[in-house]
């Protein structure tokens, strides 16, 4: 005879724990069935009834036993990528409009959740909701995976009664935006790897070929032209100073980051990228895009304007929370939504034109839908456009910056060629 313990429903859907001793897994099962109790969870190991029970170890995402208490190792933590997060929120949509309790959701999920970490993460998500918190207040005790915008709209489909629907919504939404952010990936991916070959190609120039010809210039004791001396003036320096150079770009690093984790930083460098050329619009585009679809989403799953105009402006940034808040204030004192977003540069004309057909026809998700549509293409046009113009430039910046420094330094030969 096995202990089993087990974690089980009881007709009144009240969630309870137990042991039970049997020769094996499947008479165990029987044996809870014949006891009127549907099982969640049954194993030979010790099942954590609080979220503090959940190993929560670094080493617990490599070193773990399974339900069949048998010792298993993993290569690495694997913690959840935007497409697991996706299908995890379609299967939970799905098994929801299913009349599937959450608990046994959660459950059924976890146990189909190849990545430790990811599991560990809905385990524990699991046993809060069992003591009675809120979906969305026990997603918020994980913002490394899911984020403000996530826990806000399921708060809002929590308000609602229409979970399943903004659940369905948010997959879509994330599936999207994780292919946008694939495609941004690929474009810069390119320009990217020619960048630094023309950093590591123009070091290395500098540091073995330059001194050899500076040494040899040297020697004939004759005056070099302006650009050689340039050169052969920038060689010395990276090559007395490349510790401090090293330092000094670190510490730029470092600042950059620290910089943009807060939000008077994250603020000013969002403000710099929208004033770029090329790259300001697609960025543009893509916040014009997000907030037409997220206020689609919310608006069709029957969520309240105002509520709606809130949670889009909590995962904003500062200027567009301001905006969005400053909307929110027209809006209450009568204006109609294109009005309001009718000032501040946020929206084009022809947004604000989209919107006031949604209003008069009565269809204002179904317009905000078309307008994310419309924008969607119009970024993956710009992708493509931007692409087709890399390629040529960074060729002109890696043949310009290879060429000037060897004109530079076989311009004393061809003079000296000359006066002969």
């Amino acid at each position: 005879m096995e202990t089993f313990f087990y974690k089980a429903l009881d007709k009144n859907k009240t969630v309870t724990w137990g042991s039970i001793k049997e020769k094996n897994e499947a008479r165990a099962q029987s044996a809870l069935r014949k006891q009127q109790l549907k099982n969640i969870l049954i194993s030979k190991e010790k099942i954590p009834r609080k979220p503090s029970e959940v190993p929560q170890t670094f080493l617990s995402n490599y070193i773990y036993r399974d339900d069949h208490g048998k010792t298993q190792i993993a290569l690495s933590a694997e913690n959840p990528t935007a497409k697991d997060l996706a299908v995890f929120t379609k299967q939970l949509a799905t098994m929801i409009s299913s009349g599937v309790q959450l608990i046994e959701a959660f459950e059924i999920i976890r146990r189909q959740q190849k990545k430790r970490g990811f599991s560990r993460v809905l385990y524990a998500i699991q046993l809060e909701i069992e003591e009675g918190k809120p979906l969305s207040k026990a997603l918020a005790d994980h913002p490394n995976i899911f984020d403000n915008f996530y826990i806000a709209l399921i708060q809002a489909g929590e308000k609602s009664g229409k979970l399943d629907d903004i659940l369905k919504r948010l997959s879509v939404y994330i599936e999207k935006s994780a292919k946008l952010k694939g495609e941004v990936k690929s474009a810069l991916i390119y320009p990217v790897s020619i960048l630094i070959f023309t950093v590591l190609t123009v070091i290395g120039l500098m540091v073995f070929v330059v001194p050899t010809f500076a040494q040899q210039y040297a020697e004939s004791g004759k005056e070099l032209p302006f650009i050689t001396q340039i050169v052969i003036d920038a060689s010395d320096f990276i090559m007395l100073n490349w510790i401090l150079l090293a330092v000094i770009l670190f510490a730029l690093f470092i600042s950059f980051i620290l910089i943009k984790r807060t939000e008077n930083g994250a603020n000013l460098i969002d403000r710099f990228i929208l004033k770029l050329p090329l790259v300001g619009g697609i960025v543009k585009k893509v916040g014009v895009g997000r907030f037409s679809a997220v206020l689609s989403s919310m608006l069709n799953s029957g969520v309240d304007l105002l509520e709606a105009l809130e949670i889009c402006g909590r995962t904003s940034s500062r200027d567009m929370k301001k905006f969005i808040a400053d909307v929110i204030k027209d809006l209450e004192d009568g204006k109609k939504l294109s009005a309001a977003l009718d000032k501040g540069g946020y929206f084009p004309e022809m947004v604000i034109s989209m919107i006031q057909v949604g209003e008069t026809t009565g269809s204002m998700d179904e317009m905000l839908s078309k307008v994310n549509e419309f924008y969607e293409d119009e970024v993956d046009e710009a992708l493509r456009g931007i692409m087709s113009m890399i390629e040529p430039v960074m060729l002109i910046i890696i043949g310009g910056a290879v060429g000037f420094i060897v004109v530079a330094m076989y311009l004393p030969i061809f003079d000296l060629g000359a006066s002969v």
